[in-house]
């Protein structure tokens, strides 16, 4: 596996291919109409009744919940194990600034994800009071 020291690259690439890939071999689809459910269907060469929501329009072949629920464990543990690597100062500020906690004053939501990692509130707090951590978003 690729090593990064870049949060930015961790979440947008990494782990996307890392989540992309559970999601392909466990033919995990995507429905918001009969016509997707159709198409998702032909794609994965399944019968409706074989097949099973896991919420938000999702959709997965019933022999595989087991598989998927394991490997979505395991993906979050290595996520975070992965995070813990990073500077917390660049996590934490990319989290701040992607739930948009300095245009609305509230660090709430962002802290959510973050304590998910084991940051604590006077972390994160301490971060966005603290002007001298900047987080620009590469340009890829």
């Amino acid at each position: 596996m690729k090593k990064t020291n870049d949060y930015i690259t961790l979440k947008e690439k990494i782990s996307s291919a890392k989540m992309n890939k559970i999601l392909d071999d466990l033919k995990v689809f995507w429905a918001f109409g009969n016509s997707q459910l159709e198409e998702g269907l032909k794609k994965i060469g399944e019968k409706k009744e074989n097949i099973t929501s896991i919420g938000m329009g999702g959709f997965i072949p019933k022999k595989n919940v087991k598989k998927y629920i394991k490997q979505m464990e395991d993906y979050s543990a290595w996520f975070v194990k992965e995070v813990k690597k990073l500077d917390p100062n660049q996590v934490i500020r990319y989290e701040l600034n992607n739930y948009e906690c300095y245009y609305s004053g509230d660090i709430t939501n962002a802290f959510r994800v973050l304590e998910e990692f084991g940051f604590t509130r006077e972390e994160v707090l301490h971060v966005f009071h603290n002007k001298n951590y900047i987080l620009e978003k590469k340009e890829n």
